[in-house]
């Protein structure tokens, strides 16, 4: 079996840049409402089908709320944005679909950076913007540092890992602030 592609990053490496690429994409946005949630997560790294030990696959994932997702500017004008930001960046377009629904028209772009990061749009029922690192080699736990989200998401979500890679709390970090944050948030409602 071949090895798959050096790994640019570890896992412990991957979360800094793909949050920065995530702060990216929000920055260019215009009248952006915030996300609803940010779910960190990990994929089993495959090479010719079949796990390949040792590595993983990063994927962080915001979310907009329902209504949102709904909305044009979401929907539409975002993905329009995003393809022009990512284009005149040098990244990669590998998918730009639209896919007629009964209800709704479904939309999906994918771009990848040099460095292998992946980031995709997709705006079906809900819409998100997706970040994966690709196969990076697995880190132990306690070398993963914990990153605040972006977007207006509150640190320390339920789809945040900090149960698994921060059993003792989130991290403070007074010097961070996110503009996005505020007592009106989607948490807040909860």
């Amino acid at each position: 079996m071949d090895n798959p592609p050096e790994p640019q990053y570890t896992q412990a490496e991957a979360y800094a840049p793909m949050e920065a690429a995530a702060a990216d994409a929000v920055a260019v946005l215009p009248d952006f409402p915030g996300f609803k949630e940010r779910i960190w997560g990990e994929l089993p790294a495959t090479h010719n089908g079949i796990d390949v030990q040792g590595f993983t696959i990063v994927e962080i994932t915001y979310v907009f709320s329902l209504p949102d997702s709904g909305t044009p500017l979401v929907r539409e004008t975002y993905l329009d944005v995003l393809r022009e930001h990512w284009t005149a960046l040098g990244y990669r377009i590998t998918r730009d679909a639209v896919k007629e629904k009964p209800d709704r028209v479904d939309r999906s772009l994918v771009a990848i950076r040099p460095d292998g990061i992946a980031l995709w749009y997709w705006a079906a029922g809900y819409t998100v913007l997706r970040v994966q690192s690709g196969p990076v080699t697995a880190s132990d736990h306690d070398a993963i540092e914990y990153l605040p989200p972006t977007g207006g998401v509150r640190p320390g979500g339920r789809y945040d890992k900090v149960g698994k890679y921060f059993p003792e709390g989130i991290p403070a970090d007074p010097d961070v602030v996110d503009p996005f944050d505020s007592p009106d948030s989607y948490e807040d409602s909860l």
